[in-house]
C-alpha cells in the first residue's frame, strides 16, 4: 500500500531547556485546528493521522492514512488483531481445496450500522465494483489472485464471470487463479471488504461520505471536517461491540510532524502515526517510553519513468543507482534506525529466502561513483552535456525528507545528472504518479500483506501501481510461476528470481527499510508495534489513571 507519508514543512522547536519541560507545559492552539479535550470518564483516543485522507471508500483508498480510518468503520472476512496477525472477521470459518484453488467462507450473522443484514452478496458485490474499469481504482490488481479478476478488470469477461459467488446469504465460495499462501492475510485489506449494496445503489459515490456512511465495523463515521478531523463512534451493531472499550476516535491529519510532537507533547495526541525525523536524538533522549522501533515492511524508494528519456537506457538507470549513497542518508539525515536498502523486498518478509542484492553493494563509495560516470559517459552524458530532470516530492515533506531530496540531488550532480526539486501537496501528487506524469518520483510502499508479492506486483506489467511503467517479460514470467507454485520453498526461490531480474534492470531505487516510527503514550494500551505498522482502534483501552496524572 502506497505508503502515505505526507511530509511537511519544518517547523523549528524551542531551546532545549523548554523541550524539557514537563509533557503537559504547552498549551497549544491554532485558529481553525480543534483540540478536544478529554472529559473525566470519557473513553476517547485522539490519533495523529499523517495526512488527510482522499477518501473513506474501500474501494477507492489507496493509502496508509485511509486504511487506519476505514479498517475501524468497515471489516472483511478476516480482521487483523493488534498484533496485525489476521483473524476471524466476517468469516466464522472456511474451508479449501487440496490444490488451494476452492475456497469456502462461512459468514456470521451481522448487520451494517444502518441495521440492514450483511450478505454474501455485499463482498460479491464489491469485489465487482473495484474490478469495474469505470470505478477507477488503483487497487483492482489486488484481486486478480480472484479467477478471471484480471479479465473482468480489462472488460474481456462480464463481471458475472468473477470466480466469487454467494452460495447464500452467509456462504461465499472463492476460486483462484493460483495458490495464495497469503491469502486470509490478504482478505484483511480494505480492497477486498464488503459493501452496503443498498446505500451504494442509493447514493453512488457519496455513500462515503458523513451521513451516509454505513459500515460493519467496530466504529461508524459520525463526522469528517476536512483538514482538521475525523470523528468516529462505537458501533453497537457491532458484532463484537461488547469488547470495544473505546467511545470515540478522533483523526488528526497531522502532516507537519514537528507541531505534531508538540501537540502530542501537550496532550493533544495520544497516538502519532509518524514522528520527525530530525528531532529524534530528543525523542530517545527526552520520551523514550513514548517509542517502540521494531523492523517493519516498509520500504522508501525512488522511481523512475520508464516512458521519459534518459530513463529508458539502462546505464543511466544503474549510474543513479550507483550514485545514490544510502548509509549517508540512513546516517546522517534519518538517523532513525533505518537500514539501507540494496534490494526490493524488506528482510523477514514470510516464506522467502532473500540473498538478492544489487551487485555493487559491496563496492565501496568512490568504487561505485567511478563506474557511475563512466556510464553516463558511455551513455552519451558528462560535464558538458548533462540530464536536466525533475524529482517529484510531496510538499508537506518536513525536513528531513527535504534534506533527503537536496542530498540526493547533490549526489546525482556528480554523474552528470542536474535535478530540479518538485514539491506537489498530497491531493496532487498521487494521482500524478498513478498518472505516470513525472520524471522521477519520491515514493514508498507499506506492505498489504507478509508476502515478498505486495513489494514485486508493484513491477507487474500494467499494474495499478507500477508508477514507473517497467515491464519485462521474464519478470513478468518469473513472478507468475511463483505464483502458482504451492510449495512455499519452491515458491519463495522463484520470487527471488524474479527480484533478480528487476534488479538486473535497475527498475527502481530502493533507499531505505523501516523500523516504526510512531509515538504512543503509554497509558494508552493495545496499540502494539507490528511489521506491518497495523494499529486497530478496536483493540484499544485507556488507563485513565495515567492519562490524568500525566496531564493533569
Amino acid at each position: 500500500m502506497a505508503s502515505g507519508k505526507t511530509w511537511s514543512r519544518r517547523l523549528a522547536l524551542a531551546g532545549g531547556a523548554a523541550l524539557a519541560a514537563g509533557a503537559g507545559a504547552l498549551a497549544l492552539h491554532r485558529p481553525g485546528r480543534s483540540v478536544h479535550r478529554i472529559m473525566p470518564g470519557q473513553t476517547v483516543l485522539r490519533r495523529g493521522n499523517a495526512a488527510e485522507p482522499q477518501t473513506l471508500d474501500p474501494n477507492l483508498s489507496s493509502g496508509v492514512q485511509e486504511f487506519e480510518i476505514i479498517s475501524d468503520l468497515m471489516v472483511g472476512l478476516m480482521a487483523s488483531d493488534a498484533l496485525g496477525q489476521p483473524i476471524p472477521g466476517m468469516a466464522t470459518h472456511w474451508e479449501s481445496s487440496a490444490d488451494g484453488l476452492t475456497w469456502t467462507f462461512h459468514l456470521r450473522q451481522a448487520l451494517w450500522s444502518d441495521g440492514v443484514p450483511l450478505t454474501a452478496a455485499d463482498f460479491v458485490f464489491a469485489w465487482r465494483r473495484i474490478l469495474d474499469p469505470g470505478t477507477g481504482s488503483s487497487y483492482s490488481y489486488f484481486l486478480y489472485v480472484v479467477k478471471n479478476a484480471a479479465a473482468v478488470n480489462a472488460r474481456k469477461l462480464p463481471p458475472e464471470a468473477l470466480g466469487a459467488r454467494a452460495v447464500d446469504d452467509r456462504t461465499l465460495e472463492v476460486h483462484l487463479e493460483h495458490p495464495a499462501p497469503y491469502l486470509l492475510e490478504m482478505l484483511t485489506h480494505t480492497a477486498t471488504m464488503p459493501l452496503p449494496r443498498h446505500v451504494v445503489a442509493a447514493k453512488g459515490r457519496a455513500w462515503a461520505q458523513a451521513g451516509n456512511y454505513v459500515g460493519n465495523g467496530p466504529f461508524t463515521l459520525n463526522s469528517w471536517n476536512p483538514n482538521d478531523h475525523i470523528l468516529v463512534e462505537k458501533n453497537p451493531r457491532f458484532y463484537d461491540a461488547a469488547h470495544v472499550a473505546l467511545e470515540q476516535v478522533y483523526f488528526y491529519p497531522t502532516d507537519d510532524f514537528s507541531a505534531a510532537l508538540q501537540r502530542f507533547r501537550a496532550g493533544e495526541l495520544d497516538f502519532q502515526m509518524r514522528l520527525p525525523v530530525q528531532q529524534i536524538d530528543w525523542i530517545k533522549a527526552n520520551l523514550p517510553q513514548t517509542i517502540a522501533p521494531v523492523p517493519q515492511l516498509i520500504a522508501d524508494i525512488m522511481a523512475v519513468n520508464f516512458k521519459r528519456k534518459p530513463f529508458g537506457d539502462i546505464r543511466v538507470r544503474e549510474a543513479i543507482n550507483l550514485a545514490l549513497n544510502r548509509e549517508a542518508l540512513t546516517d546522517r539525515i534519518i538517523r532513525v534506525g533505518y537500514v539501507p536498502a540494496y534490494h526490493l523486498v524488506p528482510p523477514g518478509v514470510a516464506n522467502y529466502p532473500g540473498g538478492v542484492a544489487f551487485d555493487f553493494k559491496d563496492m565501496s563509495p568512490r568504487a561505485r561513483m567511478q563506474k557511475a560516470q563512466a556510464l553516463m559517459r558511455q551513455a552519451g552524458y558528462d560535464e558538458t552535456h548533462r540530464v536536466k530532470t525533475t524529482y517529484l516530492i510531496r510538499s508537506t515533506a518536513p525536513g528531513g525528507i527535504r534534506a533527503v531530496a537536496a542530498a540526493i540531488q547533490q549526489m546525482l550532480a556528480q554523474v552528470f545528472v542536474d535535478v530540479s526539486i518538485l514539491p506537489a501537496d498530497m491531493q496532487v501528487f498521487y494521482p500524478q504518479i498513478q498518472a505516470h506524469d513525472f520524471d522521477m518520483a519520491q515514493s514508498g510502499w507499506v506492505a498489504d500483506f507478509n508476502d515478498a508479492s505486495t513489494f514485486l506486483n508493484l513491477l507487474q506489467t500494467g499494474g495499478g501501481d507500477n508508477w514507473g511503467e517497467y515491464s519485462n517479460p521474464a519478470f513478468d514470467a518469473a513472478l507468475a510461476a511463483a505464483q502458482a507454485d504451492i510449495d512455499l520453498v519452491s515458491r519463495g526461490h522463484k520470487l527471488a528470481t524474479a527480484e533478480s531480474i528487476a534488479l538486473k534492470d535497475q527498475a527502481l531505487m530502493p533507499l531505505w527499510f523501516w523500523v516504526s516510527g510512531n509515538m504512543k503514550w503509554p497509558y494508552v494500551k493495545g496499540l502494539e508495534p507490528n511489521a506491518l505498522d497495523y494499529h486497530r482502534s478496536r483493540w484499544v483501552t485507556i488507563d485513565q489513571a495515567a492519562r490524568l496524572k500525566l496531564f493533569a
